[in-house]
């Protein structure tokens, strides 16, 4: 019983591929960095700078953005690690990664406001609406891209590791929306943008799913 059988043998042989090392992580993420900056300026250079620039000054306009989204791609490279089989997280760095981006956005905010406290006087669904729309959109290529790069690893829980993807993508395509944003209003920004950061999650973990799904 210990000797293969020589059919069972032959059709293992034949099915021998070769197979490349999975890179790293963050070798992973780095492909992702390009994605990311398009996310980033797309926004500013599609519309505009917001009109309170002066009052932010280039470190609370393109310094604050530029950390988050440095944050961000470290948020999908945590979701890139986690994709592979036996690296997972634990529950407890799960969580942390999951409150990162929400402190991030909290923490960026209230620094905008203390900076340049602009509110939002009127139309405030429909301002709400596009930068909600806007930011979500934005988040979307990012996603993709991350998405596929997980599945390749074929992820045990692709839920996570999509949620993670999309919570760090989310958080680049915010860090260029506010760039162009014209207001700071926390109320604004903890509502529509913020909102647009948990969709982008969303997205990420169904897609994440979908995709190994497919490859099974």
């Amino acid at each position: 019983m210990t000797i293969m059988p020589a059919d069972l043998r032959r059709r293992l042989t034949a099915d021998y591929r070769p197979v490349r090392v999975l890179p790293s992580p963050l070798l992973r993420m780095l492909w992702v960095a390009p994605v990311a900056a398009v996310a980033l300026f797309a926004a500013p250079i599609a519309f505009n700078v917001r009109p309170d620039a002066s009052s932010l000054g280039w470190s609370g306009v393109w310094g604050l953005s530029l950390a988050q989204s440095v944050i961000g791609l470290a948020v999908v490279a945590a979701a890139l690690r986690e994709s592979i089989p036996g690296r997972g997280w634990r529950p407890g760095a799960i969580a942390l990664w999951l409150a990162v981006p929400t402190a991030v956005v909290i923490g960026v905010t209230m620094v905008s406001w203390s900076a340049s406290p602009v509110l939002l006087r009127s139309e405030w669904w429909a301002v709400g609406g596009v930068c909600f729309a806007g930011s979500a959109a934005t988040a979307l290529p990012v996603v993709a891209l991350s998405a596929i790069l997980a599945s390749r690893a074929y992820p045990t829980r692709p839920a996570i590791a999509g949620l993670l993807l999309g919570l760090g993508a989310g958080l680049i395509a915010d860090a260029g929306w506010r760039i162009f944003c014209h207001f700071s209003e926390p109320s604004h920004v903890l509502s529509a943008h913020l909102a647009a950061v948990v969709m982008s999650a969303a997205i990420g973990s169904l897609a994440a799913m979908r995709l190994c799904r497919r490859l099974v």
